[in-house]
């Protein structure tokens, strides 16, 4: 079965901020989600 949302974050040299957005996501009351994590080509991590 598809999930019913897709959840995407985009980051660039984002690492610092990447565990606390992950957080917000897992934190959400609903359920049927994928979350799809875009990085294109960051140094930092």
């Amino acid at each position: 079965m598809n999930p019913l949302a897709s959840i995407v974050v985009p980051c660039f040299n984002m690492e610092r901020w990447l565990p606390e957005t992950l957080q917000s996501v897992l934190a959400q009351t609903f359920r049927d989600w994928e979350c799809l994590i875009v990085d294109d080509g960051s140094t930092d991590g």
